[in-house]
């Protein structure tokens, strides 16, 4: 009689129980971990970081420009604080973006050294020191998130601007339309209704990438992504609806060259023709152009603000007359002051992010911000055809190039936009491993797990 140990007894159906909870396992798919509390807290601070310096909130604190604003840069400080808060927790990844970006570093630096030679040093130098907080912010939150969680903190920050418009426009109409200057258009958290067009317009490409990049959470954020557009709509904003349309047809291209090689090479085709195609009707039928846009030839003074500004930069072409040290100049001679003379109306920036940076940094400012837009457009395209990431960066570069063309909005301090345009060029750099294209098919059916 052959006598079995209590282990070799009950080996076969415990084996047999393993086995079986294993098979199950490996059926349903992976086990789902929760959130460690520290990533939560890490998501919070971002979105708020990025509520922060898209200043949605300064509008309605002031009564939407009845009060004084002076007490609003205290706002910023809590900023300062979470993006080095967020910098400390992947410190070498921070400074392994910083060291791979010669140029922002370059841009950085020649602003800084602008105060050796601006017209007003004192102003020049608190605007650095709030220029290099506002680019660690975007610093931190490329370090930190990979590309898919970082579209959705964007994406969420947007999504909270965007419901509380809504509901100013709608319940106190008083606050969230426009009252003089183009009634009944809405303007929701900003001042005046091309800002909610704008921000709108980045968020619905926003929402669109989310919902591409995270399928799990896509209805949702096709959603939201109607919702901004409807407000961009209800702005009334041209610019900002123009910016969006063209935004979203780059991401059609981005469809296009990710879905096979024949399609990449018939968008890449239909993309040359088009800009080709655009750039002759700009060169040959501008008037058409300005009437589809509602704007005048001088597109409601710009013109006049840049021919006054070429004639100021031309007393110092190769230096420019330091960082944000322009538009707060007073003084009788002072570049402003003649600018305002030519343009017949005193402007507050330059309107437009290549005048900007040429009044205030001269020549090789224009030449660094030049090559860096290159080498951004060039990791864009690059991405659209080999990596997810290329969903975000295509639009994004399309809006934002468009956008500086018109706007003042490069290297400003306290600036959304700039905390944007720096996230971006500094996750292109360092990446995050990202699934090839071809891998990625983020509008195919999943797979559910077969019945047991």
């Amino acid at each position: 009689m052959s006598i079995q140990s209590p282990g070799s007894r009950l080996s076969g159906p415990t084996t047999q129980t393993v086995r079986t909870t294993a098979d199950r396992t490996a059926r349903s798919g992976p086990v789902t971990r929760a959130t460690p509390y520290a990533d939560i807290l890490a998501f919070a601070a971002s979105v708020l970081v990025v509520l922060i310096y898209s200043q949605s909130w300064a509008a309605p604190m002031t009564g939407y420009g009845q009060r004084s604003s002076d007490f609003l840069l205290n706002f910023f400080y809590p900023a300062y604080a979470l993006a080095v808060g967020l910098v400390l927790t992947r410190p070498g990844t921070a400074l392994q973006a910083l060291s791979r970006s010669p140029l922002l570093l370059a841009l950085l630096a020649l602003a800084a050294l602008s105060f050796v030679w601006s017209i007003n040093p004192d102003v020049t130098l608190r605007r650095v020191m709030a220029l290099l907080f506002t680019t660690l912010g975007g610093v931190a939150l490329a370090a930190r998130w990979r590309w898919t969680t970082l579209t959705e903190i964007f994406a969420t920050a947007m999504a909270i601007m965007m419901v509380a418009s809504l509901l100013l426009a709608v319940l106190l109409p008083d606050m969230g339309r426009m009252q003089t200057i183009f009634p009944g258009a809405w303007r929701g958290l900003w001042l005046e209704k091309n800002s909610l067009g704008e921000n709108m317009g980045l968020a619905a490409i926003f929402m669109v990438a989310a919902a591409i990049m995270v399928p799990k959470r896509r209805r949702l954020w096709l959603v939201c992504a109607a919702i901004a557009a409807a407000l961009v709509v209800m702005s009334t904003s041209k610019t900002g609806l123009v910016v969006l349309i063209l935004a979203m047809a780059s991401m059609v291209f981005v469809a296009l060259v990710k879905a096979g090689r024949v399609r990449a090479i018939l968008g890449t085709w239909i993309t040359v023709v088009v800009i080709c195609a655009a750039l002759v009707v700009i060169a040959t039928r501008s008037d058409l152009l300005f009437e589809l846009l509602g704007k005048d030839a001088t597109l409601t003074g710009r013109t006049e603000i840049w021919s006054g500004i070429l004639r100021q930069v031309e007393h110092r072409p190769w230096t420019g007359f330091g960082y944000g040290a322009v538009w707060t100049d007073n003084s009788p001679g002072g570049p402003q002051s003649w600018i305002a003379y030519e343009a017949r109306f005193s402007a507050a920036h330059a309107h437009s992010g290549w005048l900007e940076v040429y009044l205030s940094l001269g020549i090789p400012g224009l030449i660094l911000l030049a090559a860096w837009m290159v080498e951004m457009w060039a990791r864009s395209f690059w991405a659209a055809y080999t990596r997810l990431s290329g969903w975000l960066l295509v639009p994004m570069m399309t809006a934002y190039t468009l956008t500086m063309l018109t706007e003042s909005i490069t290297m400003n301090w306290h600036s959304l936009r700039w905390v944007l345009f720096v996230t971006l060029a500094l996750k292109a750099v360092i990446g995050d491993q990202d699934a090839p294209a071809k891998v990625v098919a983020p509008f195919a059916r999943t797979r559910r797990p077969r019945p047991l």
